[in-house]
């Protein structure tokens, strides 16, 4: 019988490990690496998480967990650059082992010397990681569909929807933009552009999700501080929740959705106004975007691949 131990990191922005663990089956557990109790959570506030004494508490609960727990298989979700004594214990658990990561990594990720195999969401960074001589494979992020009934095409908002973080590129997108767009998110600047509209608030992840299900169409554009070809959570929510998907190319995009079946495209911003002004033509990619992210874009889903082949 297989027993999965997923270690990630708890209260993170995109509720990876939350996510994941919600979605394995009652034969899993969970352990939060940055602070799995209230020791070590009052150890990392008090002494700093460089603090031996925080360490050796996180170490101390890992090998309990290690010890009472026994996984056949463990996955780390998130980037994280393993200490020597965290590596010695995941080796000799004797279990599989594998590592999900979204972002750019530097070569020390060869130290994890504990980790069998890479998953990445980018496939840039799959390339990279086998430069590095890691057991490198693509992994695309997921979703946790909704349970209930999404609302209606015709009850939706019918202003674009841009829930993300600023960064250089998107200013300057949104600046271009000639379609009454609601941009969500902290530390916005005031932009010039008098069809956008700004709200700098930080949501959480279930209300994000839940505005998705009350709009026909959300934004997505690539934050090239982190991503270079791979698809960002946003585009796996805002399919499953019933939305039109208007999103730039990259190239990890053909691998998970047929562009203007599943989701729209743009090549500049000049042209979303005009991809998006046939509403029947999006109800329908909407309808196929939704349904091709249940078939085969939920945490459910990438973890039954993660345990095929690890």
């Amino acid at each position: 019988m297989n027993r999965l131990l997923i270690i990630g990191k708890r209260g993170g922005i995109l509720n990876w490990y939350e996510d994941v663990l919600a979605s394995a089956d009652n034969m899993s557990r969970g352990f939060a690496l940055n602070h799995e109790n209230w020791r070590s959570h009052a150890l990392k506030g008090l002494l700093g998480d460089s603090a031996p004494a925080y360490r050796r508490q996180v170490a101390k609960d890992l090998e309990g967990v290690l010890t009472s727990f026994s996984p056949t298989h463990i996955l780390l979700v998130d980037l994280f650059y393993l200490r020597s004594e965290i590596n010695e214990l995941l080796t000799q658990s004797g279990a599989k082992t594998a590592q999900w990561i979204g972002d750019r990594f530097e070569k020390r990720l060869v130290e994890n010397t504990s980790i069998h195999t890479f998953y990445f969401t980018d496939t840039t960074l799959v390339r990279q990681g086998l430069s590095l001589g890691l057991s490198s494979k693509y992994l695309p992020l997921a979703t946790i569909p909704s349970q209930a009934t999404q609302p209606s095409w015709e009850s939706r908002r019918n202003e674009l929807l841009f829930v993300a973080a600023p960064s250089e590129n998107r200013i300057e997108l949104l600046e271009k933009i000639n379609y009454p767009t609601l941009v969500i998110g902290p530390k916005w600047p005031i932009l010039k552009n008098p069809a956008i509209k700004t709200l700098n608030k930080r949501l959480s992840l279930q209300a994000v999700r839940e505005l998705y299900g009350n709009h026909k169409f959300i934004l997505n554009q690539i934050n090239t501080n982190n991503i270079m070809a791979g698809l960002p959570a946003r585009c796996f929510d805002a399919t499953a929740y019933g939305s039109c998907l208007v999103t730039d190319a990259v190239d990890d995009l053909k691998l998970n959705f047929t562009i203007d079946r599943d989701i729209v495209v743009y090549r500049n911003p000049s042209e979303i106004a005009m991809l998006i002004q046939n509403s029947e033509r999006c109800r329908v990619i909407a309808a196929n975007g939704h349904a091709r992210s249940l078939e085969i874009h939920s945490f459910t889903h990438r973890l039954k691949t993660l345990m095929d082949h690890m």
